[in-house]
Parts: structure tokens; sequence; C-alpha cells
């Protein structure tokens, strides 16, 4: 699989080239959706990422029932926000960091001709810095937003819900997940009438097989939430523009069934794991954490802006699934959005500053290292990441007792003396494995041919690669946005590509998960 999260495809940023964003964002009824979930025990026996799940069925129902008479466009998920209660939340990142991240992500959508940005929100600890984030991009970008928390239409992760509502999230999550919850401990608590809202840390939820009237309990209350928030969509879409035309039956989009589940990388997916088995993932011998990140950005007319991201996890999926099954090798959440500035003033590119990029990274190796992984692998599919990635990598390597580096792609396919050389966005190389791995977001008519720069051109400047290099942005050397001839791949050039990548990462991560590695 390699969409990036659970949505309806029809409704998805990632999924839509470039050239697509100006007709998306002039639609009756646009609105831009940002979904923001956390990872957490919450007692309930679960994994860690049972918002992300519940909150995605949820949309994913809302978006199709919507776009009957609005037209939603969801962003990838930001799976990372403050996590200040260490004994069951994990993968946090700092609240500036956070802050920031909202704030660079607004832009982008502002950029693409959005006037509405609707955050959807499902952690309890997110809900008041949020509120203040949506202020903030009101403020800060001209954007409208909006807000709308789970615990409003009765899906409470927080402690303090009733017993009733939490045995209730428990089941639906439970039903999406096909699992029994397992048992959980008791979580402690201290200063509760002195912390904010004064919540008591709640008994776990019981363990166990889900009776069959539990079940369609909660199959019910998921309708009737996903019908509320389909409502909530279209009031927050027509606010200010009048009345919304009147719905139309049937499914609006062109899916006819719902997404599934997001599980691109099965049991291996450090996110996807009861709290219990990571200390047991991490303790392994040989234990390696990998850290993918990508990018949200253009990939000329032919390729949606999900390129780098969508490769990412699907070579690293195939490259799993070839290590043996007991292979001490895990996955965090992946950072999808990267630092991508040279792509900024093209529609659709989502991009995070150096700064909160090297935020977010650190705190996510640094949780890695504190779950007890002394290897850290960072799978990077964007090159303008890499520079801040080797040097934070540098800063990485001296905590004690971490090792941290680059998983690399030893694969080196067979193309030109020109497209080695300057091929290297959305050209043959990226062109061909989005036909192997994602062959429906190909525009192939669309693909076209251009080079920043030829091997025979006068003097020693070049964009990259040579003694004397230049600053440059995307227009500066690709009016259209491709670096290289797209129209020279092929789906079988992809899938051999895909598949000898595969087994070079794969061959990679077994050297990086030898017990004695060489320095």
């Amino acid at each position: 699989m390699t969409w990036l999260a659970r949505a309806d495809p029809d409704c998805s940023w990632a999924h839509l080239p470039t050239t697509d964003f100006p007709a998306a964002a002039s639609r009756p009824g646009a609105l831009a959706v940002l979904p923001v979930h956390g990872f957490a025990d919450h007692g309930m026996g679960l994994p860690l990422d049972i918002e992300e799940v519940v909150a995605s069925a949820l949309l994913d129902g809302a978006c199709a029932e919507a776009a009957k008479s609005a037209a939603p466009l969801v962003l990838p998920p930001l799976r990372f926000g403050p996590a200040p209660y260490s004994s069951h939340g994990w993968f946090g990142l700092g609240l500036d960091a956070a802050r920031d991240l909202i704030l660079e992500l607004a832009r982008g959508v502002k950029f693409a001709g959005f006037e509405k940005l609707l955050i959807l929100s499902t952690n309890p600890w997110h809900r008041e810095w949020l509120d203040a984030a949506a202020r903030d991009v009101r403020v800060e970008t001209g954007l409208t937003a909006y807000r709308v928390h789970l615990a409003s239409l009765g899906i409470d992760f927080h402690p303090s819900a009733s017993a009733a509502q939490r045995l209730q999230i428990q089941t639906l999550a439970a039903g999406l997940l096909g699992l029994r919850p397992l048992p959980s401990l008791p979580a402690e608590s201290a200063d509760e009438d002195f912390r904010p809202g004064r919540w008591h840390q709640a008994p776990p939820l019981p363990a166990g097989p889900i009776d069959a009237e539990r079940a369609a309990t909660a199959e019910e209350q998921r309708k009737n939430i996903a019908d509320r928030l389909a409502r909530l969509l279209v009031e927050a879409a027509w606010h200010g523009r009048g009345q919304p035309p009147r719905a139309a039956s049937g499914r609006a989009t062109g899916a006819t069934e719902p997404a599934p589940l997001w599980r691109p990388f099965g049991a291996r997916y450090l996110g996807g794991m009861h709290r219990d088995q990571l200390r047991a993932a991490a303790a392994k011998p040989g234990a390696l954490a990998i850290l993918p990140t990508g990018a949200i950005e253009q990939h000329g007319p032919h390729l949606p802006v999900g390129v780098d991201s969508i490769l990412g996890q699907g070579l690293l999926a195939r490259a799993l699934a070839l290590l043996p099954a007991g292979a001490p090798v895990c996955v965090a959440p992946p950072v999808t959005i990267g630092k991508s500035n040279e792509h900024a003033d093209w529609p659709g590119t989502l991009t995070l500053s150096a700064r909160t990029f090297a935020a977010l990274v650190r705190a996510q190796v640094e949780q890695i290292h504190r779950l007890g992984f002394s290897r850290v692998a960072i799978w990077n599919t964007h090159g303008g990441n890499s520079a801040v990635l080797v040097s934070l990598i540098r800063e990485l390597q001296a905590l004690p007792g971490l090792r941290v580096g680059m998983l690399q792609n030893d694969f080196k396919p067979a193309q030109s003396p020109q497209e080695a050389a300057y091929g290297f966005h959305a050209g043959e190389w990226e062109t061909a494995l989005m036909l192997a791995l994602a062959p429906a977001l190909v525009r192939r008519a669309k693909a076209i041919c251009h080079y920043p720069a030829q091997l025979d051109d006068a003097g020693e400047l070049r964009p990259e690669g040579a003694a004397l290099t230049l600053g440059w942005t995307t227009r500066d050397i690709a009016p259209h946005g491709v670096m290289g001839d797209a129209t020279l791949a092929t789906s079988e050039q992809g899938e051999a590509w895909t598949s000898a990548s595969a087994a070079a990462i794969a061959a990679r991560i077994a050297r990086l998960t030898a017990t004695e590695p060489k320095r």
C-alpha cells in the first residue's frame, strides 16, 4: 500500500499533481482538512495509534458524504504534537516546534489557493494548543481556521471521560483493527487536584473478546458520528459563502469502497504496537528502528505531490517483506513532510523550515532512543532534506549509546549519463518507480523532458555536483517542475528497479542488524 494515510483517495491532498490545485481550491465549498493525532495507550489495551485508526475511519466516511455538496481535501495527517505525560504518550514534539509546524503547513495551504483550513484533532493533550494555533493561523496567514475535536462528537480519549464512553471507543477501535484488547497495567498519576483539569487517571478497560451487542452499538455510533462530522465539514466549507447546494444521493467521489486501514509496515510499525511491545522490540539483539523522512512537493504535471513519501513508504515496505519474519527491525511513525522550500512557489507543496524539520526529526530520534533502541537508521527519500539530516546526524551521534545514520539504497539504475547527472526530480527514475508502486497516480500523457543543465555546457557552473554551484529554486532551473526525462519511464523498468532497490535496501538493513556491527 502506498497511500500515506487512510483517506478517501479522491479527497487526498498527496494524490494531486501541482497543476490540479488551482482548480481544487476554486471548487465550490473548497476546504482543506488537517488531521492531527497522537500516540497513547489510553488504558484500552490497544495499539498506540488508535486515535488515528478511529479518526481516519470517521473522516473517510465523512468526506465521502460531505463531497456531495462541498469539496474537502485532506492533508497527510500530522502525527506529532505535545505528549506531556511520558508514562502513556509517545513520539511527541515540543510545544514551540509543534506550533511552528502548524503555521508552516498553513502557509502551504494558503499558497495553494485555499481560503479555509479545518483542523481535526483527537488527542486530549492537543486541544488547547491547537485552539491557540488555529487563531495564529488566522492572524498570520489570513486563512479562516476551524477546529473540530473528536471529544465534542462523543469520541473522548481523555482519562476523565466516562467509563461507558471509553468502553465504546475501545470497542470501535478494536473492531476497526480486528484485534482483541490486551490487558493494560494501571497508569500512575499524581497531583490530581493541582494539574490542569484536575483529572484522575482512569482504570484500565477490560481485555479479551468483545461481544456482538457492544460491537453493533459501536458501529452505529461510528455511522452517526461520521454523518455529523460530514455536516460540520459542509458547514465550515460554506460558512460565509451562502447555502450549500442540495446534497446528491449516493457516494459523490469516484471511489467505490472505503479506504483500507493504513498499515504499510505491518507488525513492524512502532505506532501500531501495544505499549508493552515497544520495550520488547527495542530489547532484541541487533534491534534497529527506521525513521522514514519524505516530502509533499510538486513533481511536475504528471506526478502527484506525495511522490517522495509514497516512494519511500513503498520501497521500504517491499524491502521489509524480504527480511526474515523475526528480523529485529521496526519502523517509526514516518515524517511525510520535509524541507521543500525550493518548491514552495508551486501549489500543493507543503514545506517545513530547516529549523522545524530538524526539531521534528531530533525529537523522534531521541524518543526512539529513550524507548531503548541503540540503532536508528533514517530512510530519506527527498534530496532537500539531506543537508539538514547530515548535519543533524552529526549532532545526534554524540548521544551516549546511540548509533544513528542514513539507510542507503545501493542500487544504481542503468541510465544515460545525461539522465544520471541531471534527472534528479520527476524524471525517469521517480516516474518509473511510481508506475510500479502507484500507477493510478501517474499521468503519463503529461510527462515531459527538461534538464537543468547539459553535460557539455560551457563553464563549470552547474546546479548540482560541480565545483561551482548555485542556490536555486525550482523555477530557476525547471520552468515546468521537471528535471529529467519522464518520457523514458516504463512500468516494466519501474518494477525491475523497485525489486532491485528493495533487495539492496533489505541487504543494508540486514547488515545494520548484525549483532556485532563493524564501525
